[in-house]
């Protein structure tokens, strides 16, 4: 069963079901009431129609009737011929036998007669109706223009009919009046029934081919365009901004591609305005490393190569001591460099995650600094790579200035995850500075603030003189990045 129900979970198979039941349905209905409108007019004419009938039948019987009276056998003949043929040998319910059918002269005198109950010829036609009846007989009969003709219930279970007989110049010399059984509603319902099932069932077997055809046709179409979305959808979640989904149709759904293509473009142009500045952000920050350290050691090499050669000439113990100063500055130099070089790594990651890197960044950095640092992890929730790398970039911007200028021993860093938010603490022994007197912050202090009020945090600064510095990074664990939500908003809506 679930292998025979697994196509009409697609979409394209649920629309040409759709399609096909309400074609069939439709047009079930529609057959059911037309067939229901036409039952019901006959249901109501059934009287006319048949005194309908009788009147072209009284029209034919003119040459038989003329020489009815001494001859009466022709009439006779002619008149079971017609009430055989109104007997129907098939289901249709509006067929009748006639009880009589007879044909009289001016004063109502039977001349012959046929049916399952024939009057005697010479018998008067109007013992045999109702009173009612029989006045309408005569009114037929006395209407010299043969324009009156009748049909009336003769009993609870029978109808009379009466036409007029015209002879050649249009004047009338007879009537033909015959006695039938009143239809049978229970016949006629049935037949009604049969005759709606059977066309229902062959116009829903008709419908539902072509409403399989067309739909599937249809829905063949709907589901292609959502492909090649989805596919396009596809590679935006992979990060392609550039694919584009084709569809150039005028529809909703043609209006709703161009208008994610649309926010495709405005997320690659985010993207790549976000990434050159954060390559800009980079350069400064190596800019302002290169200058506070490597270019500084570098200075000082230069210094102590000056003193050493206006030293050499006459003493040579000094010289040397001043070189000897000149290669730990060279060394410090390189230490930095490397140092650099190390970060310009994308996040020294490679797939091992915050804390491993951190791990990995926290020995090497104490082993050129001979600082003491200490890495606690609380928590174990996992972490978006934006956040991670934020986190990292905080940590080694913090440890570069602690090596610079806090004079401290000892480093303590903290990671705290929870189910939202996500803490990276950093806090020294050194020496500490008067907030209230730091006329504006660093380069670095703030890049590490703009990094975490990215991700929907920020960055607080502890210290005082003697007493050590403490740096607090916290941001969302997802990480939301509130100017990008913006841009994304903003691209979405345009």
């Amino acid at each position: 069963m679930k292998r025979f129900t697994r196509p009409f979970r697609q979409l394209r198979w649920k629309l040409t079901l759709s399609y096909t039941l309400t074609s069939v349905v439709g047009f079930a209905l529609l057959v059911g009431l037309i067939l229901g409108g036409v039952l019901l007019w006959l249901g109501t004419h059934v009287s006319d129609i048949i005194l309908t009938q009788l009147n072209r039948q009284a029209s034919q019987v003119t040459p038989y009737f003329a020489n009815a009276s001494s001859d009466p056998e022709p009439l006779k003949t002619w008149l079971q011929i017609t009430e055989a043929g109104d007997i129907s040998q098939d289901q249709d319910p509006f067929h009748y036998t006639p009880l009589f059918l007879a044909a009289t002269d001016l004063q109502g005198q039977v001349l012959a007669s046929a049916g399952t109950h024939p009057l005697a010829r010479g018998t008067q036609l109007q013992a045999a109706l109702t009173p009612q009846n029989a006045a309408q007989l005569m009114t037929v009969l006395n209407d010299a223009q043969g324009t009156t003709s009748a049909v009336n219930q003769d009993s609870p279970n029978t109808l009379a009919v009466i036409a007029p007989i015209m002879d050649g110049h249009g004047h009338v010399e007879g009537a033909l009046a015959m006695k039938i059984p009143q239809f049978n509603p229970w016949i006629i319902s049935t037949w009604f029934f049969t005759l709606v099932i059977g066309g229902s069932l062959l116009v829903a077997i008709f419908t539902a081919i072509i409403g399989t055809v067309f739909g599937y046709l249809s829905a063949r179409g709907l589901t292609r365009r959502l492909d090649r979305l989805s596919g396009a959808a596809n590679r935006w979640s992979r990060g392609d901004f550039s694919a584009q989904a084709e569809d150039s149709s005028q529809d909703e759904l043609g209006q709703m591609t161009r208008q994610l293509n649309h926010m495709a473009e405005e997320l690659r142009n985010l993207l790549e305005t976000r990434q050159q500045l954060a390559t800009l952000e980079e350069r400064n920050r190596l800019a302002r490393d290169l200058h506070d350290s490597v270019k500084q050691q570098v200075f000082a090499v230069s210094m102590q190569l000056a003193a050493s050669r206006v030293l050499l000439r006459r003493d040579v113990d000094a010289a040397e001591a001043r070189l000897n100063k000149a290669e730990k500055l060279v060394q410090q130099a390189q230490q930095e460099l490397t140092s650099l070089i190390r970060e310009l790594r994308p996040l020294a990651l490679d797939g091992k995650g915050l804390v491993a890197a951190l791990r990995e960044l926290i020995p090497q950095w104490s082993q050129q600094t001979d600082i003491v640092a200490n890495l606690r992890v609380e928590g174990s929730q996992t972490l978006p790579l934006t956040v991670e790398e934020a986190l990292f970039r905080v940590a080694q911007e913090a440890l570069s200035n602690i090596a610079r200028h806090s004079k401290a021993t000892l480093v303590q860093l903290t990671l705290t995850t929870s189910e939202e938010m996500v803490t990276l603490s950093i806090q020294d022994n050194g020496q500490g500075f008067d907030l209230d007197h730091l006329e504006h912050r660093g380069v670095g202090l703030f890049s590490m603030q703009e990094r975490m009020k990215a991700l929907g945090g920020d960055l607080r600064l502890e210290s005082s003189p003697g007493q050590g510095t403490l740096i607090v990074a916290h941001c969302t664990r997802l990480g939301v990045d509130k100017s990008e939500r913006a841009g994304i908003h903003e691209a979405t809506a345009s």
